[in-house]
């Protein structure tokens, strides 16, 4: 089971280290934590389930900071409804023929359960964004703040999501 740990918050902090270089830039705002969780029935705290709409998905997402996923990482993203509609209809039928695969990243830190962008906090405490994870991640910091890291992978094909993937980090416990 630590080794499970282990390799889930590599993979996570490595979504983060993308996370906190591109975030912020486009002054979109940080969503609140329940937006980015989903209920036992997969229903986000935003209503999105598998089976929702694109334009659903946008009306309830679109405000936030997206990302989508390039084959190799996470790339800030601004939905543009008609291209991201083609873009998503070419990634169900043939994956090399477009730069995505469908899959769109929604996530944001939390500081004392209150969200902030990475930006923010890179301006708070005075430090650059490479920087940023380490300085989250030290006892220091984690001694007088609780620090969580969560977020939803959307795979949206046809028009529609089709797979919600949710996860999250506790600074506090899991580093």
């Amino acid at each position: 089971m630590r080794a499970v740990n282990k390799i889930k918050t590599a993979g996570i902090l490595g979504i983060l280290v993308c996370m906190m270089i591109c975030q912020g830039c486009s002054g979109r705002s940080v969503p609140e934590s329940h937006s980015l969780t989903v209920d036992s029935t997969g229903v986000t705290g935003a209503g999105i389930k598998v089976g929702s709409s694109y334009t659903d998905w946008i009306d309830a997402y679109g405000d936030y900071e997206i990302q989508l996923y390039d084959g190799e990482n996470f790339i800030p993203y601004t939905p543009d409804p008609v291209d991201d509609k083609k873009a998503a209809d070419a990634a169900s039928d043939t994956a090399t023929d477009t730069d995505h695969d469908g899959r769109y990243m929604v996530a944001a830190f939390y500081v004392d359960e209150e969200p902030v962008s990475t930006d923010e906090l890179c301006r708070t405490e005075g430090i650059d964004a490479v920087k940023l994870a380490d300085h989250l991640a030290s006892a220091e910091y984690l001694a007088d703040h609780k620090v969580l890291f969560r977020y939803i992978i959307f795979t949206i094909t046809d028009d529609a999501v089709s797979d919600i993937e949710f996860d999250y980090l506790d600074y506090n416990s899991e580093l």
